[in-house]
């Protein structure tokens, strides 16, 4: 059965066969708590070494109503108060000490890290050999360059949910591919003087960057990424406009929805693109499109379309998202012979009879009209309808569609 369209592009983690053995850890960063750390040996090497990583997360902290025949530890209310330092946050200390410095994956996640709770980590160790470092869920606000740029063979680096501000302590670092910045409080790509270059245009092998949820309300500072850059996400910001991609000619994947954005414009040259997510917007019409001719998926749900004309010169469609619009009729697809999905539901398609239109797409399986008007007027003979028209269809909105 299809699942439903993406509205995000959140990263996955990858999956492998690997066998994880726990080992003792450090004191946590808050009291009560012990995160654990779990090196992880990949099984299916054969000769080559296994890959050194390591893997600290905080616990979820319940809070638990007071018990009335608890007693209050001296000694241990002394330890606890030893622990935090003058500003109330928890003193920072050397969790990694105890790792070889030829660590190559670094996971460090829901810890209540702060920018003073790095340099005792010491990162700059494993530079020769760490490939990926992740930081999610803590409270940095900024990047030190003293920390982070003798990273050198660095080639992720995920700060998702933090509370940065701004883009700097990275530039060196040119082996980096995936970049992860999203749930912060960055409101700018580009350097914080003008005469500086942007940061992420000396990252000349960037392959995939998030800034999911930020505040970024322009598109700019990605000129320097035309030759390497193939996912871009931009969702949930302030992006009023669609401007600054011109340079990025290998961009494969592009990521807009729930901006303002209301009209798509200056996409031209991305003719290389073969995902164009721009759901939750403002846009009321499907145009500048045609030039995007490897396009193979459109995600373009929850806007203000009354028509699907426009999409006539994207022949290589597989995937069509435009629920949630004022669409009346099914129309524009007659050369999209490799469609599979088509999403209209909730719309105003009144009439099962325009379904004709794409009698002639043999790979068509999946089909949602539901919550048009010729589903909510004609519940008992709408979905009967639909199969007679489209007898190629595998599923009809969240049913599959019976063998004859």
């Amino acid at each position: 059965m299809s699942a439903p369209p993406p509205t995000s592009s959140d990263p996955q983690p990858t999956s492998s066969t690997s066998t994880s053995i726990l080992l003792p850890a450090p004191s946590g960063p808050l009291e009560g708590t012990t995160p654990q750390r779990s090196v992880v040996v990949d099984t299916n090497a054969s000769t080559a070494p296994p890959p050194r990583k390591a893997r600290l997360t905080g616990p979820e902290i319940v809070q638990l109503p007071p018990d009335p025949s608890f007693e209050s530890d001296a000694d241990t209310d002394a330890e606890s108060e030893a622990s935090i330092g003058e500003d109330g946050e928890p003193k920072a200390r050397d969790m990694l000490k105890d790792l070889p410095d030829d660590t190559d994956d670094l996971e460090l996640t829901h810890l209540q890290l702060v920018n003073t709770s790095l340099p005792p980590l010491h990162l700059p160790r494993f530079g020769s050999f760490l490939k990926r470092l992740c930081l999610r869920q803590n409270r940095l606000t900024s990047l030190e360059p003293d920390v982070f740029e003798a990273l050198t063979e660095i080639e992720e680096l995920d700060f998702y949910d933090n509370r940065i501000n701004h883009l700097e302590g990275f530039e060196k670092l040119t082996k980096l591919k995936t970049l992860d910045f999203s749930y912060n409080l960055i409101r700018t790509l580009l350097p914080e003087t003008e005469d500086d270059i942007p940061p992420l245009s000396h990252l000349s092998q960037l392959h995939t960057v998030y800034f999911i949820q930020n505040k970024i309300s322009r598109i700019e500072g990605l000129d320097g990424l035309g030759n390497s850059l193939r996912s871009l996400e931009l969702g949930g910001n302030r992006i009023r406009e669609i401007k600054g991609l011109d340079k990025l000619v290998n961009l494969e994947e592009l990521w807009l929805g729930k901006n303002k954005i209301r009209k798509l414009e200056n996409i031209s040259t991305l003719t290389s693109l073969k995902i164009l997510s721009i759901q939750s917007n403002r846009i009321v019409k499907l145009e500048n499109l045609s030039s995007l001719t490897s396009l193979e998926e459109i995600y373009i749900s929850h806007n203000g379309l009354d028509s699907l004309l426009g999409l006539e010169g994207n022949v290589n469609l597989r995937v069509v998202d435009v629920g949630n619009n004022k669409i009346e009729r099914i129309e524009g697809l007659q050369n999209a012979k490799g469609l599979e999905e088509f999403w209209a539901n909730n719309n105003l398609i009144a009439n099962v009879g325009s379904l004709q239109h794409l009698e002639k797409h043999d790979k068509l399986e999946t089909v949602y009209l539901e919550g048009n008007p010729c589903e909510t007027n004609d519940r008992s003979g709408y979905r009967r309808k639909v199969i007679l028209n489209l007898p190629q269809l595998k599923q009809v909105d969240a049913t599959y569609v019976r063998a004859a």
